[in-house]
């Protein structure tokens, strides 16, 4: 009995893994005090499988790289610049904080890509300003 009640919980498992699309989520996040925080989500990127780590791994430095001209704050999409698109967002205030891409495939933990924004962010009231050192 505990070997057909272990089988069905295995076939089960491969059944619901078998029909679950593969995904790759792209992020950034800052580091505060004793956390990370997600302060913009890019678009998901397609991976063949669950099991393509470095697949979801350069995919979304592809994109990091792409979507804010290699980690730069202060360069501009479509007339606005990067770090605003963070800032507009946030509820909090960002006081000169580097900004880290990370990814996440398939519901596991998020890992760092290794990527780092060329200049610090600072948010104050969703805006974008430049950041003074104390």
């Amino acid at each position: 009995m505990k070997n057909t009640v272990l089988a069905l919980a295995v076939l089960g498992f491969a059944f619901v893994s078998a029909q679950t699309e593969p995904w790759c989520r792209c992020a950034l996040f800052v580091s505060g005090g004793h956390a990370e925080y997600m302060v913009y989500e890019l678009p998901e990127v397609v991976i063949a499988d669950c099991e393509s780590h470095n697949q979801c791994k350069n995919r979304c430095t592809k994109e990091f790289n792409e979507m804010t001209n290699n980690m730069d704050l202060w360069s501009t999409v479509n007339n606005t610049t990067v770090g605003s698109y963070i800032c507009q967002n946030l509820e909090r205030p960002i006081h000169n904080r580097y900004v880290y891409g990370y990814y996440e495939m398939c519901g596991g933990p998020w890992e760092y890509s290794g990527l780092v924004s060329q200049q610090m962010l600072c948010c104050w009231d969703g805006v974008h300003d430049h950041c003074i050192s104390k």
